[in-house]
């Protein structure tokens, strides 16, 4: 397997006990270069790191040289997706029925919410880029996808009470609640999130109701996939697991939506299991199972916990 395909991020720098210098990826499961979600927060994490960063703390020519190179980086990402992600030609990216993104054993086909919502938000992230750039032409283009791309995204996926996992029968039925994880970016930026408020709101309650209430008698934060009837889906483990990172950014998002109550009840399920129940706190897991397991402990991703405070301070600001 190539250890970095040329215009795609790596997922690691390295192995730490090998040669990272010289070998890039350690991750060795699948090729990370098809990963649909990996690739397009690299562009989310630009556009996130120049409005709260580089705008706020550089003079204006240098802030526009860091986006300059932002922006190649990131419309080299969003060009080749759209030309080797987007099948069906309608703007919106589609999974190859692999697990092609981090939730790596956890397959997609089709269009799917979670790398669908991604795939909006890279989209107007880009365009925003362009805009600051005074690129008028790419900005009306990576525009004109992104209206294609939420109309295909709506058709597809909206059920009228969440958005589907994806577009393969096999998982009719499954709340997975992640399924928003771009719109989420969008609010923390608060830009605008591209579906509408009542979607949000509507997916939200029925995560809640369901991933976070649900399961576990709700005490132990959002299970990553439950059915409409409240079983656990559990097509992979991935799919039973708790991810404490996912459940902090679903928190946060509850909170910053104005659902305060809903969003600690979700974030208290992660933090009770992790303090009191199994003593991980300093140690924290990134994923944890209803009874007696847990996995990867010391994750970064529960680093997440952040975008809590983050929703708090957009609200009194």
């Amino acid at each position: 397997m190539e250890v970095k395909t040329h215009s795609r991020i790596p997922h690691d720098l390295g192995n730490p006990l090998g040669e990272p210098w010289s070998e890039t990826n350690a991750y060795i499961l699948h090729d990370t270069a098809h990963w649909r979600d990996l690739n397009l927060k690299f562009v989310l994490i630009c556009w996130r790191d120049y409005k709260l960063l580089v705008e706020n703390n550089y003079d204006r020519e240098s802030a526009a040289k860091v986006l300059s190179y932002f922006y190649k980086q990131s419309e080299t990402i969003i060009r080749n997706a759209l030309s080797e992600w987007d099948k069906d030609g309608d703007g919106m990216i589609e999974n190859s029925g692999t697990a092609d993104q981090t939730y790596d054993v956890w397959t997609m086909s089709g269009t799917s919410a979670y790398c669908g919502s991604l795939w909006l938000a890279a989209l107007s992230s880009i365009s925003c880029m362009a805009g600051e750039l005074g690129r008028k032409g790419s900005q009306q283009f990576f525009e004109d996808v992104l209206t294609r791309a939420k109309q295909a995204f709506i058709n597809k996926l909206w059920n009228g009470r969440y958005f589907k996992f994806d577009e393969s029968s096999s998982n009719e039925g499954v709340i997975m609640a992640d399924q928003l994880c771009g719109i989420w970016f969008l609010t923390m930026m608060q830009q605008n999130e591209i579906i509408s408020g009542d979607q949000v709101l509507s997916a939200l309650k029925m995560i809640h109701a369901y991933n976070v209430q649900q399961f576990a008698s709700g005490k132990m934060g959002p299970v990553n996939g439950i059915y409409e009837d409240g079983s656990v889906d559990i097509s992979s483990i991935q799919s039973e697991e708790v991810w404490t990172g996912t459940g902090y950014s679903l928190a946060s998002f509850l909170i910053a939506k104005g659902k305060r109550k809903e969003g600690f009840d979700t974030a208290r399920g992660i933090f009770e299991t992790c303090w009191n129940r199994v003593g991980l706190q300093y140690q924290t897991p990134e994923a944890i199972y209803e009874e007696k397991y847990y996995r990867a402990i010391g994750y970064m991703r529960p680093l997440a916990i952040w975008a809590i405070h983050h929703a708090l301070q957009m609200q009194t600001a």
